[in-house]
């Protein structure tokens, strides 16, 4: 017991991570939301909207990495991939929280954006013609429940819950690949 060494904390390379993703995602993330916004309804701005998410969450699973990245040259130490899993897992659920906060500060700032980004898929979708009538009502009286939805706090916090879960395992992910390219000790 006395030859085994105390690594330091990895929480500063976890709030760095964090702080990173969250300030990046949520450009992008907004970036999109105002392309949208402020687009002429029509298939391309649903297909543009309909990536919103992928995009962010690609861009958002550089947290581990970084996180990671920065745990192993700062301290100049070597930790398993499991240990680059926690801290990648820890970096997402962090960042989730952060973006969620930025996300309604930004919410004072221009409180009518998700409303004009709602307008305009809502008017997309009115122009969509191979649906049928019957159905295109229901999925927009649903898309206007959801955006109304998204308001209230039961709906920031679901949004907050699935935001910690895919970032959490993105960055699980990409905290293991961290791990292995800059903590791993050398064959």
């Amino acid at each position: 017991m006395e030859n085994e060494q105390v690594q330091p904390s990895y929480w500063p390379s976890v709030m760095i991570g964090a702080i990173i993703v969250s300030v990046v995602t949520s450009i992008f993330g907004f970036a999109l939301l105002y392309y949208v916004a402020g687009s002429e309804p029509g298939m391309g701005t649903l297909m543009i909207s309909g990536l919103t998410i992928p995009i962010t969450c690609l861009v958002g699973l550089i947290g581990g990495i970084i996180s990671t990245r920065h745990y192993a040259k700062t301290y100049d130490i070597t930790f398993p991939i499991g240990k680059g899993a926690l801290i990648g897992l820890f970096t997402g659920i962090a960042a989730a929280i952060m973006a969620t906060i930025i996300g309604q500060i930004w919410n004072l700032v221009d409180p009518g954006l998700m409303d004009r980004f709602g307008e305009t898929i809502i008017a997309a979708f009115e122009q969509a013609g191979n649906i049928p009538e019957a159905q295109k009502e229901e999925s927009i009286a649903s898309m206007m429940e959801n955006f109304e939805k998204q308001k209230t706090l039961g709906g920031i916090l679901q949004g907050l819950a699935i935001n910690m879960g895919v970032l959490g395992i993105v960055n699980l992910i990409s905290g293991m690949i961290g791990a292995k390219i800059f903590a791993s000790e050398e064959e």
